[in-house]
């Protein structure tokens, strides 16, 4: 859309024909900064991600012993 719109204004005027080659160098700049914060911010998402499905598989864990041993005990009522 960034392009098009700096392509449009370049047709539209003569003296911004020198821009655009400008436009698509900061362009470009842009969407490899876009991509490397977004790698970035991937890792330590998945990092939480891991961290969640560890301390959900303990609780499930955690509260599948804990009805085992109460149906054991017999205080568990159907």
């Amino acid at each position: 859309m960034i392009r098009k719109l700096a392509l449009k204004s370049a047709d539209s005027s003569e003296g911004s024909l020198v821009v655009v080659p400008d436009f698509e160098r900061r362009i470009a700049k842009v969407e490899s900064f876009v991509k490397i914060t977004t790698n970035m911010m991937q890792v330590p998402a998945e990092f939480v991600n891991k961290k969640i499905e560890s301390e959900v598989e303990g609780l499930r864990r955690e509260l599948s012993d804990k009805i085992e041993e109460k149906e054991k005990t017999g205080e568990v009522n159907h």
